[in-house]
């Protein structure tokens, strides 16, 4: 059974003639016969009535008809629908949890009211993910951290974003300006995960400085970190992305941006590829929507 015979039936079908039907289908009319004789053959039962003017379907007849005509209207669409899903467009995106949770929200609401038509898909990880699914093309781009080299990438720095203290409302770390590292070194830390041999940001100042210091506590999530730190069991220093506009509440915050360094956020892509439409327009978004509290320092 194949379609040609599915058509030359259906024709039968709806003009109830097998010589208007090859007109339609600009057949012979013996070609549409034969059509018709093959798909009873293959089906094993009679589908037209040839003893009646017009010519009628069978019981068969019929119920084949009700099958095939949705059938072949919906290959019929397939030209149609495979261009407009290329129009649409697809992208992926990829980041880091912190800022998919706290960063791209905007974003992502408004490329999808503004863009609706893009298939849109967002990925969280932690970094060396996220830079394995932009190097493997499982994501169009990578919303990262600039923390380090990358040189099998392109990169595109979008806003800098400075570290900054956190402590519990009243703590004494607050009462003098924060001119040093010292300062920090005095007070129990409280830090994300790290190692002996990769410790955490911080706690590699620190080192570097010569300066001893007491990790209390060392959580895998920044909201836990935050959490904590309100209830004055220590202080912390994080990335100012991980905050929300409602830490200011129970948290202390200070800008460190002029004792340690201020990190570069941006978008990498595959290194020499040309970056899609539909990735421009997401990293144009992305520049009017980040909220001023997580982005104070402009580039």
């Amino acid at each position: 059974m194949d379609l040609r015979e599915l058509r030359s039936f259906c024709a039968v079908a709806q003009f109830g003639s097998i010589t208007k039907a090859a007109e339609q289908l600009t057949l012979r009319q013996p070609a549409v016969t034969l059509h018709i004789q093959e798909l009873e053959r293959e089906t094993g039962v009679t589908l037209l009535d040839r003893s009646k003017r017009p010519v009628q379907l069978t019981a068969a007849g019929v119920h084949l008809a009700e099958l095939a005509k949705p059938l072949l209207r919906q290959i019929d669409s397939l030209p149609v629908e495979t261009s407009s899903y290329a129009r649409q467009g697809s992208l992926t995106v990829a980041s880091t949890t912190e800022m998919t949770r706290n960063m791209l929200v905007d974003c992502i609401v408004a490329y999808r009211q503004t863009y609706p038509d893009t298939r849109l898909s967002v990925r969280s990880g932690r970094l060396p993910e996220v830079l394995r699914m932009v190097r493997d093309r499982d994501a169009d781009l990578g919303f990262v951290p600039l923390t380090g080299r990358f040189s099998e990438f392109n990169v595109e720095p979008l806003f800098t974003n400075e570290r900054v203290l956190l402590a519990a409302k009243g703590h004494p770390v607050l009462d003098e300006p924060i001119e040093s590292l010292h300062q920090i070194a005095q007070w129990p830390l409280i830090v994300n995960i790290g190692t002996r041999d990769n410790p955490t940001y911080i706690e590699g100042k620190l080192n570097e400085a010569g300066l001893d210091y007491n990790v209390v506590m060392r959580l895998d999530h920044f909201d836990a970190i935050k959490r904590y730190v309100s209830k004055g069991l220590g202080i912390s220093v994080v990335p100012r992305i991980i905050l929300e506009p409602d830490d200011e509440v129970t948290l202390g915050i200070v800008g460190l941006g002029h004792i340690v360094d201020i990190q570069s956020v941006g978008i990498i892509t595959v290194r020499d590829a040309p970056m899609s439409r539909s990735s421009q327009q997401f990293v144009d978004m992305l520049r009017e929507t980040i909220p001023a509290h997580l982005a104070p320092l402009w580039p």
